[in-house]
């Protein structure tokens, strides 16, 4: 069993958004409202609905005390640099 907790995001709550996470099927999601998401949860408090949704992060690895996960950028900028730059 892995329970995640994250707080709520609705002014003035002190709730929140608990879930458990083992039982995921990371590579069917199901879709809820239209999205992909592997749960539905709601706020303890407040009971605003939320979304699990898949994320992916790009990490620096190279870091020794933790994991960095580095800033994503626009792809338009990647577009522009190429054109300008002939970087790959």
């Amino acid at each position: 069993m892995s329970i995640e907790a994250h707080r709520c995001n609705v002014k003035n709550c002190t709730g929140l958004v608990v879930f458990e996470n083992a039982d995921f099927d990371m590579k069917n999601p199901d879709t809820i409202k239209g999205v992909y998401a592997y749960d539905d949860p709601t706020c303890n408090v407040c009971g605003k609905e939320f979304l699990v949704v898949p994320y992916y992060v790009v990490i620096d690895p190279e870091v020794e005390d933790d994991i960095e996960i580095i800033e994503s950028a626009c792809i338009t900028e990647w577009e522009k640099q190429r054109n300008s730059n002939h970087v790959r």
